[in-house]
């Protein structure tokens, strides 16, 4: 996937019937087509080590905002239903691309990794002449916590240049009274990514920002 992303979670949205609503806006509203089903799943770990200071790893010191993981804490994302995608950020540092194996490999790990709760999100992807969007409720263990919706803007990958084409793609398919978590203060220097020039483990990065920042994980 090429272009720019923007990850947003609709607080009050109402399940099914939220996201047949943004489905019948997306279809006849924006002639998008319905590609398919589609699934995320971003799920927590913790460790009772703290790998820097474990490793006298010396960093600069950080004020640890809201939407930043701990030291001890590891997320895996995996993205897709038929291609899925696999991604790690560990000890608050890095995005990387994993294989498949990785999940099987951690929860071999159990003292050094333990599972602490899943982010499901499962619904569908719309396909437009230059954007794609996903739409998906979302479930934190065994309760709804809304709907989330994933903006890909496909002719450019410069987040700060292509915010407001998909801000207006929002505003078409969204009620006006929705209450959204527009994900904002997202810091992908933070994790070594380069801001100007997104990727799929930028995606990845804003699932674990607006999971953390919300304190859903």
């Amino acid at each position: 996937m090429t272009g720019s992303t923007w990850v947003l979670w609709w607080k009050d949205a109402q399940g099914t019937a939220s996201l047949g609503l943004l489905q019948e806006r997306l279809l006849r509203g924006l002639r998008a087509s319905l590609k398919g089903r589609w699934s995320m799943d971003t799920k927590l770990f913790h460790s009772p080590y703290n790998f820097v200071q474990h490793q006298n790893i010396k960093v600069p010191p950080l004020t640890a905002p809201r939407g930043t993981a701990s030291d001890q804490s590891m997320y895996l994302v995996v993205r897709g239903s038929s291609r899925r995608q696999f991604y790690v950020m560990a000890s608050n540092r890095v995005v990387v691309e994993a294989e498949p194996e990785m999940e099987s490999i951690v929860l071999r790990l159990k003292n050094l990794w333990m599972p602490r709760q899943t982010a499901r999100v499962e619904g569908y992807t719309y396909e437009g002449d230059d954007w794609i969007i996903r739409t998906g409720n979302m479930m934190v263990g065994t309760s709804y916590k809304g709907l989330i919706i994933e903006i890909n803007y496909l002719p450019c990958s410069n987040p700060e240049q292509t915010r407001g084409l998909m801000l207006e793609l929002l505003m078409m398919i969204l009620p006006e009274d929705a209450q959204v978590d527009a994900n904002h203060g997202v810091d992908y220097r933070r994790a070594g990514l380069d801001p100007t020039s997104m990727t799929d483990r930028h995606t990845a990065y804003q699932y674990v920002h607006l999971f953390t920042q919300s304190s859903l994980l």
